[in-house]
């Protein structure tokens, strides 16, 4: 299983970024506030950064850039991971967005473009979410995600099923 390379709405896209893209998402991304609500708060340090995006490189999806379309500049990252063929389900997670976006549609509709594809593919999409990461939460489940795991002591783990997903 494989996705495109670049996705488009009217206002955002996404992109497939590559090595070379380091200086760029970390240069967004290096804002303490984006990580205050995060499990990993200090992932705005270069070195704990590098982590996240080298993974992400690694991941056998990649790691996706959101950019604005009309400013022409990134303003966040996604991915998708951890396919599970059987229950058919993948994750989209690892999400960020500089704070001039929090309270804008453009999470959500980095979420549609994402979502669109991942349920042409499986029946369930999961995402995992910082325990206190209140912002994330409620947006997943404005999306109508459902809480499926609350055991962990920092993560939970929301699903939003094909079949609720209303476009």
């Amino acid at each position: 299983m494989t996705f495109n390379n670049k996705y488009e709405n009217y206002n955002y896209y996404i992109k497939k970024l590559e090595i070379s893209d380091f200086n760029l998402l970390y240069n967004v991304g290096k804002n303490p506030l984006i990580w205050e609500q995060h499990p990993e708060h200090d992932r705005w340090k270069e070195e704990k950064f590098k982590i996240y995006f080298d993974k992400g490189i690694k991941n056998i999806f990649g790691i996706y850039g959101v950019f604005d379309k009309k400013k022409d500049k990134i303003i966040g990252s996604s991915r998708f991971y951890e396919h599970n063929k059987n229950s058919s389900y993948i994750k989209v997670g690892y999400t960020f967005l500089i704070p001039e976006y929090w309270g804008t549609s453009a999470n959500y509709q980095l979420k549609l473009l994402m979502l669109n594809e991942a349920f042409k593919i499986v029946d369930n999409v999961r995402f995992d979410i910082g325990k206190k990461n209140f912002r994330s939460r409620r947006a997943i489940e404005k999306l109508g995600a459902t809480l499926l795991f609350d055991n962990q002591e920092v993560n939970v783990v929301y699903e939003l099923k094909k079949n609720v997903f209303i476009n």
